[in-house]
């Protein structure tokens, strides 16, 4: 036998799903996704003698996203599975189109996306600079030891 035959490869792995949570984003990401749900939560407080959950929240969220001109796009995403998949990120779009087109109601929802968004550009210019500084340090000292001929 030669080497090349002796050479075992691990079995491919199953395509896995990525996680629901943002555990796989950067952290300036992460940090504005979670300010985010921290923001739309404080837009709908629970009523009283109503529950505080995440699972309220969201509805609340949905009631109010179904009481203006975007009631249909609102109703698809809330029954929309996945909030990754390409269809859902189609209706997430189309939702975004439809508030922006009719902001007198959906203006609360859209200040804060559009500073989260605001936020999340200047979080990923600071982690991409910082990135790109730290890029820079390993191929300046990759050539430390090198003589120029």
């Amino acid at each position: 036998m030669g080497i090349a035959s002796s050479i075992q490869f691990p079995p491919a792995k199953p395509e896995q799903e990525k996680p629901e949570d943002f555990s796989d984003w950067p952290y300036p990401m992460t940090a504005n996704a979670e300010l985010l749900i921290k923001n739309i939560n404080g837009l709908f407080p629970p009523r009283a003698g109503e529950s505080s959950t995440d699972e309220a929240v969201e509805a609340r969220y949905f009631e109010f996203l179904r009481g203006g001109c975007c009631k249909d796009v609102a109703k698809a995403l809330e029954d929309c599975e996945g909030p990754r998949s390409t269809k859902c990120k189609q209706i997430t779009e189309m939702l975004l189109n439809c508030m922006y087109s009719h902001p007198d109601y959906y203006q609360p929802v859209i200040a804060v996306f559009e500073a989260c968004v605001e936020q999340i550009d200047k979080d990923l210019e600071v982690f991409r600079a910082k990135k790109q500084r730290e890029d820079s340090f390993e191929k300046a000292n990759l050539f430390k030891g090198f003589k120029r001929f």
